[in-house]
């Protein structure tokens, strides 16, 4: 294995790594959000930084650690000091991958590759959120850098540290063991000439040396039994222990959902997923990218089988075994998982600038004319759509979800952004300590009990996850004050109130959701706003859907001006929403203005349509699927009301048809159809009512009429 045509000494190298690191993390800093991020675990783990709790499985006790210790170094709020440690993270990967580059090619093709890795939509989202991604990032570079300098100079002791350094990566993430296989292919060879009959001696000892690294899992253990409160699954418990350090606790997918589906039958899609994403943050470049792998095979096979396995491991084959659907949410979770094979993208960039180079002026020339061109139109712009600068979704959606709450209230909450944000918000910035909150999708794990019991003992804490109506009647019973956030899923017939953003369980008479959004949300972002990501826009959501739920409370209970409020509001929030133009429909249609209703319908009724299509799309469920053609069906049915009521039968045919071949089963859209043919084809109103009754015999008023039209067809 030889070196490239770089030509640039050690100093030189390190001084453009120096200047890139500093004009990236400038970047990113300015477009990170002043405050937690709404992405993913991000409140969790900026929770466990703060506290040395012990984060979900497997831990991350590298990110923990290093997280502390960076915080501890500066003032300032903890959220926006781990933004920040993240943003140092994502700039030292792209300036790394720069020192490792120009080892082995000239300084405008490895600085090109570089900065375009630096301007990855990506890397720059994970750059400005307290989670260890972009830390991935970086050792995942560091990883193929250490790799190129044990295997240029073999010599033991760098093995060793190699060893170590690899063991100890792990504790961040362990999904980097998947590019590890690249790195031994690449050693392999090397060391076994370099040390001759010491090689096979040497293997036990690189052995235990990447045990001592990966050994920082011990903190794990460690903290757990110190009995702080988040101490998820309890590690200090040595079988639980065991469980996570094999990943045999929580297996090798990358989410539960992936175990819905056959193994490898989302491949493809996520492949493709992959390489849109791969165009939309390189553009022409990805074209230089896959003449690299040509040119790489060309100048070095080692280097190229290394840049072939750690591309296809942590890409292809991740997919693989993740096997996520192309959902908006599933998409978000898999996207920082793509930085691993970009850093190979990266690579063969520079080797395909390189090759073009070498071919002479007119390549170089259209090389050169590619990478510009990938620069302006795909990298910037990417950095543009990562702006996070005045996102404050976190801290108002903390305040608005605690605000209606009395002293001492219980608060349960389900969904991670939201959950999370309110765990940093209250134990890290002390924000409503009065009020007990609880997770609903933790409320029945031991290890979540247990902490509550330490925390308070005798407050008694339900499982509300699987625990059925039972559970949140016993809730009910023992906790004075029972809130839950909108997210939360809660049993059939359990009662409840909708105030904003929460909604009280088992509510006091008379309580009643404020007249106007402005009474209950206070958040700092404009209606309408484009969000960067899915997290972000769940969030939004969150605020939409508490004021559908205030909107329909209100119109049920005849108040007008306050429903259109509110509805209006949801309407803005998040227009895609069809529920909204529902409920909508039956506020105008209740005043009379069936014209309006009917806009309003149709409206909800394309929302239902675009959604069963994205559900095919995204390859949902089959439940997921059936719920929403029930509601599509529900829509249409209005839609048809509205149309017939406003004298046009025939579309008022087609609706109630299409409504019922949505739902096969919904009685009224046959129903409907009998009245709409009333007085006009006596034998299809009989059929029709027939077919009501068929499928719901107790459809009182089809029987009452079919009772009528019968004696007179004897």
């Amino acid at each position: 294995m030889t070196e490239g045509p770089g030509g640039q000494s050690l100093g030189r190298r390190a001084a453009a790594a120096a200047g890139l690191f500093l004009l990236l993390l400038g970047l990113y800093s300015f477009l990170m959000p002043p405050v937690l991020a709404p992405y993913r675990d991000a409140g969790e783990l900026a929770c466990d930084v703060y506290s040395l709790g012990v984060p979900h499985p497997p831990g991350y006790p590298l990110y923990v650690l290093a997280g502390r210790a960076f915080s501890a170094l500066l003032p300032g709020a903890q959220d926006w000091k781990l933004n920040l440690f993240s943003a140092f993270a994502g700039a030292a990967a792209p300036a790394s991958l720069l020192f490792v580059l120009s080892r082995f090619f000239p300084p405008a093709a490895a600085l090109a590759a570089a900065l375009l890795l630096g301007l990855n939509f990506t890397l720059i989202t994970v750059s400005g959120v307290s989670e260890m991604y972009s830390l991935h990032a970086l050792l995942g570079v560091v990883t193929a850098g250490l790799a190129f300098w044990a295997a240029f100079d073999p010599r033991p002791k760098k093995i060793f540290l190699l060893f170590f350094l690899f063991g100890l990566f792990l504790a961040n993430r362990m999904d980097l063991v998947l590019v590890y296989p690249a790195a031994a292919a690449l050693l392999w060879g090397p060391a076994r000439r370099a040390l001759g009959p010491r090689f096979p001696r040497i293997l036990p000892v690189c052995a235990l040396f990447f045990l001592a690294g990966y050994s920082l899992y011990l903190y794990l253990p460690v903290r757990s039994a110190a009995g702080p409160f988040l101490d998820w699954g309890r590690p200090s418990d040595w079988g639980n222990f065991w469980g996570i350090i094999t990943r045999r606790s929580y297996g090798s997918t990358l989410d539960l959902i992936s175990t819905n589906y056959a193994s490898g039958e989302l491949f493809a899609v996520n492949l493709r997923h992959y390489c849109l994403h791969l165009w939309s943050n390189m553009g022409p470049a990805a074209l230089l990218s896959a003449a690299g792998v040509y040119f790489a095979w060309r100048r070095s096979r080692p280097v190229a089988v290394f840049w072939a396995l750690f591309f296809s491991l942590s890409g292809p084959l991740f997919l693989f075994l993740a096997n996520m659907p192309p959902n908006p949410h599933a998409l978000a979770v898999v996207e920082p998982y793509y930085l691993l094979p970009d850093i190979a993208a990266a690579w063969w960039l520079a080797e395909g600038l390189a090759g073009l180079w070498a071919l002479g002026r007119p390549a170089a020339a259209a090389g050169l004319a590619a990478a510009l061109v990938s620069l302006v139109f795909f990298g910037i712009p990417s950095a543009r759509k990562a702006d996070r600068r005045g996102m404050f979704l976190t801290a108002d959606y903390a305040a608005d979800a605690v605000r209606p709450l009395p002293p001492g209230a219980v608060l349960v909450a389900k969904k991670d952004v939201q959950l999370f944000s309110l765990w940093y918000y209250q134990m890290v910035e002390g924000l409503r300590p009065d009020v007990r909150l609880i997770s609903q999708g933790l409320s029945g794990a031991p290890w979540y009990r247990d902490a509550w019991s330490r925390r308070e003992p005798g407050f008694p804490v339900f499982d509300l996850g699987s625990g059925g109506a039972g559970s949140w009647a016993a809730a009910g019973r023992a906790w004075k004050g029972f809130y839950a956030t909108g997210d939360c899923e809660v049993p059939d017939g359990v009662p409840t109130r909708p105030l904003g953003l929460v909604m009280a369980v088992y509510p006091p008479k008379g309580l009643e959701p404020p007249a106007s959004p402005s009474d209950a949300y206070s958040h700092r972002w404009e209606l309408g706003r484009p969000f960067p990501d899915f997290f972000a826009k769940d969030v939004v959501s969150s605020y939409a859907r508490g004021a559908l739920a205030a909107g329909s409370f209100h119109a049920s209970a005849g108040g007008r001006k306050a429903a259109a409020a509110w509805l209006d509001y949801a309407a803005a929030a998040e227009p895609e929403l069809p529920e909204t133009g529902l409920y909508y429909g039956f506020l105008l249609s209740a005043e009379g203005d069936w014209a309006g209703a009917g806009a309003r319908f149709k409206a909800s009724v394309d929302g239902y349509e675009k959604l069963l299509a994205l559900a095919e799309e995204y390859r949902s469920l089959p439940d997921l699927k059936l719920g929403l053609r029930r509601s599509s069906a529900y829509a249409w049915l209005n839609y048809g009301v509205a149309l017939g009521k406003t004298g046009d039968r025939d579309a008022a045919e087609k609706a109630y048809l299409r409504a019922a071949a949505r739902n096969p089963g919904l009685a009224e859209a046959n129903y409907n159809l009998a009245i709409l043919y009333w007085n006009r084809d006596r034998d299809r109103v009989v059929r029709e009512l027939s077919e009501t009754l068929r499928k719901d015999p107790s459809h009182a008023q089809a029987a009452h009429y079919l009772r009528q039209l019968r004696p007179s067809n004897k």
